[in-house]
């Protein structure tokens, strides 16, 4: 992701932070970290920078856990996308921090890449949800539909920049074809990913796989 950002990591884990900065440095040319140990800390850190880009979260703090630990930092920060990185893998609770505001959930035992390709989905504008949280009938209904999906390679190439956040007008400066062209090849994606609208495509395509997240 071109530009500079900042992100703040919440997590009173000191190890997994440092594990997880070279992860963050890597979705952006340049990344400002800001960490905080604690609900409290970060009430700190916000009062001093009042603005982020991106805020990382672990749901099991020592003054809050679970959804308390989301509920106050999104009141906080309602425009900052938060993401939780948690060790906790339930369903339920990757449901209802989605529900709760959360605009992606990453699994601690998830790679790096999948880590850095979440995170860059999210600053595109998107929602992440990891494969853990599919029921085995959904997993196998996007199995299926991965197989009856058939996109031409200019389709491939605008749902990657879709996936980047790319307008219309952007994709058709990117690929060098006509707008009218873009807003076709869009509406044949969504409606191949049997999608609602834009984003719910890339999400869609991001569970299949579709999406090279770089």
């Amino acid at each position: 992701m071109a530009g500079a950002i900042k992100v703040l990591l919440i997590d009173d884990h000191p190890l997994y932070r440092t594990a997880l900065i070279p992860v963050v440095h890597g979705i952006a040319d340049a990344v400002k970290i800001f960490e905080a140990g604690s609900i409290a800390e970060a009430f700190t850190v916000i009062d001093d920078q009042t603005t982020f880009d991106l805020v990382l979260l672990d749901l099991s703090l020592p003054d809050a856990s679970g959804l308390k630990a989301l509920f106050p930092i999104y009141q906080l920060l309602k425009d900052t996308p938060i993401v939780v990185i948690s060790a906790n893998e339930d369903r339920k609770l990757i449901a209802n921090a989605i529900s709760a505001g959360a605009k992606g959930y990453i699994p601690k035992s998830a790679a790096r890449h999948e880590i850095r390709n979440a995170l860059i989905l999210v600053l595109s504008g998107s929602t992440y949800i990891p494969a853990i949280a599919l029921d085995l009938s959904s997993a196998a209904s996007i199995q299926q539909q991965q197989h009856e999906i058939s996109l031409t390679r200019r389709q491939h190439q605008v749902l990657q920049l879709m996936a980047q956040g790319f307008t219309n007008k952007l994709i058709a400066q990117q690929l060098q074809i006509a707008e009218t062209t873009v807003r076709v090849h869009v509406s044949d994606v969504i409606h191949q990913l049997t999608a609602n609208n834009r984003t719910d495509a890339v999400i869609k395509a991001q569970k299949m796989g579709l999406i090279d997240l770089v």
